[in-house]
């Protein structure tokens, strides 16, 4: 009862299974071994073993590459308790970029506290990183007009501020 249905459970998951035959695929003839026999050459009958010598392994050579992986895992432990033990706040904390104290600026109030002279030298620094293909005195000032920001006068630029 047992194998019809392993057979009909075989039929329905995997039918090409029960096509299989059931009979041992390698065989070998009855009694081969109880006559099976070894021929040996009759001139190897007599030849002694000869005893090989045990080398040692240079001891001194395991210890170089323990002591070079110590060396080398202590450099490891080192640098990392360095990075972890590093101060929050540089030794500067004018330097430090708090993103909380750039997010509450005033970024008008910035720009009006710098001086011509530091806006003149960006400017500069500025154009010279660019290259005269990009340079700002190559924009023009609006879509309307053709002038250039090097066209504009500073009167013109005066009377822009003013209003």
């Amino acid at each position: 009862m047992e194998n019809k249905e392993i057979i009909q459970e075989l039929d329905q998951i995997a039918p090409l299974l029960n096509t299989v035959s059931k009979a041992p695929v390698q065989t070998i003839p009855a009694g081969y071994f109880d006559h099976f026999q070894v021929q040996m050459n009759p001139d190897t009958r007599n030849i002694q073993k000869e005893e090989t010598p045990v080398v040692q392994m240079n001891q001194s050579r395991k210890w170089y590459t323990i002591a070079a992986a110590v060396v080398i895992f202590g450099v490891l432990v080192i640098g990392g308790f360095n990075l972890i033990n590093q101060p929050v706040v540089s030794s500067n904390p004018s330097l430090v970029i708090n993103m909380e104290q750039i997010a509450k600026m005033d970024i008008n109030e910035s720009v009006q506290a710098l001086s011509n002279d530091a806006i003149d030298e960006y400017l500069k620094n500025a154009n010279a990183l660019a290259g005269p293909e990009n340079s700002l005195h190559h924009y023009t000032v609006d879509a309307i007009s053709d002038k250039t920001v090097a066209e504009i006068s500073d009167e013109e630029l005066q009377l822009y501020l003013s209003e």
